[in-house]
């Protein structure tokens, strides 16, 4: 038992002190604002990978429509990937927007099937700057100044950006977004440190130019996601003083959250999935000490049940990782306008440590199923 007690302590300090150092860069991060006399300039090419997605992207492209930028200055493009319901339909009624199947240019069996739809609309796109985001998302009317202003004021190869769950009724939603949040502020903390890569795939910018020196998903093609960490790994070693992250409320994408809580886990297992897949070596350890500590957290609770005595312990541990937690997320939340959510974060504690055990276990040890496909 003195070797879980030692254990926990260990992985608790280092884990307070990394929220901690993740907490001051997020400070340190601009909050970025459309500049005064400001002129648009830079093109764009918007791409959106689509599979089974009839219910939610006719207002994904509906908020394209309403975005505050020359239409001239950027293009739309759906990629169609072997969806078996009506999302090709709904998109053809968007005259403006580019449509194209996958099936045309590959074949259903394979692993990477987002990367390709990914790279296809890359390879027939005209933008310089390329801009990928999810057909479940609503994307805001400055999006595109947001990542303007910040390409005209330095050079950028790759833009973070932030992406927050839409608020539902129903304490699935709070849980999901609560985590969401999390990993934002890990996001902006991460990429303004300069610390380790940290992105999603929901609302990311990257240059064309940039994706086709690194010479875009080659080496990582084999692996399910990744398209947007791997990739800012790659452009990040190739140019680390142009990546950058859009800490502004113009640039939040919002995102549905999952309809119940097997979509939602079965979600968090393809991120976890690809956590032995980063080669950035302080990426690596950051996530195995929390899995570790979290690991470490659930035996104790364990053990508690069994031992009273150590029912103090287990109970100022989990302060000490909530409060820790929480000095990251307040400010995060401010942000993302959900500090009302923060109560729920509590009472939730277990839960989530729970989840996040189970997720990172399942993730790299089993398959798992994801838009009707199992993957390896």
């Amino acid at each position: 038992m003195l070797w879980i007690v030692i254990l926990v302590g260990f992985l608790l300090t280092i884990y307070s002190v990394l929220l901690l150092y993740y907490r001051l860069a997020w400070y340190k991060a601009p909050v970025r604002e459309i500049p005064k006399n400001y002129q648009p300039q830079t093109r764009f090419s918007i791409i959106i990978a689509a599979r089974n997605e009839e219910q939610q992207i006719a207002a994904c492209l509906q908020s394209i429509q309403k975005l505050q930028y020359p239409t001239d200055l950027f293009e739309v493009i759906v990629v169609n990937d072997h969806s078996t319901d009506n999302t090709a339909a709904v998109v053809a009624y968007f005259p403006k927007v580019k449509l194209l199947h996958l099936v045309d240019y590959t074949c259903e069996d394979m692993q990477a099937h987002k990367k390709k739809a990914i790279e296809i609309g890359i390879q027939q796109s005209h933008g310089e700057y390329i801009i990928t985001t999810d057909a479940d998302c609503i994307v805001p009317e400055k999006w595109l100044q947001s990542f303007d202003a910040l390409i005209q004021e330095k050079p950028t190869a790759f833009i973070a950006a932030p992406v927050s769950i839409a608020s539902q009724p129903g304490l699935l939603n709070k849980f999901e977004s609560l985590d969401f949040m999390m990993l934002q502020g890990i996001t902006g903390a991460a990429v303004q440190s300069g610390l380790h890569v940290m992105s999603n795939g929901a609302n990311l910018c990257y240059k064309k130019s940039s994706f086709e020196s690194v010479k875009g998903f080659e080496d990582i093609s084999q692996i399910a996601s990744g398209d947007d960490m791997m990739l800012m790994y790659k452009i990040k070693k190739h140019v680390p003083k142009e990546i950058h992250y859009c800490k502004s409320k113009n640039a939040i994408v919002h995102t549905k959250g999952a309809n119940n809580a097997i979509s939602f886990f079965h979600q968090r297992v393809r991120w976890a999935s690809k956590g032995t897949h980063y080669q950035e070596k302080n990426l690596q350890l950051i996530l195995l000490a929390v899995f570790l500590l979290n690991l470490a957290c659930c035996t104790l609770i364990f053990y508690t049940l069994f031992c009273s005595e150590l029912l103090a312990l287990t109970f100022i541990v989990l302060c000490i990782k909530t409060i820790s937690e929480l000095l990251l997320l307040l400010p995060v939340a401010k942000f993302f306008g959900k500090a009302n959510q923060l109560w729920y974060y509590i009472p939730l504690q277990p839960i989530h440590i729970l989840y996040m055990v189970t997720a990172a276990l399942w993730g790299n040890l089993i398959k798992y199923e994801w838009k009707g496909r199992h993957v390896r």
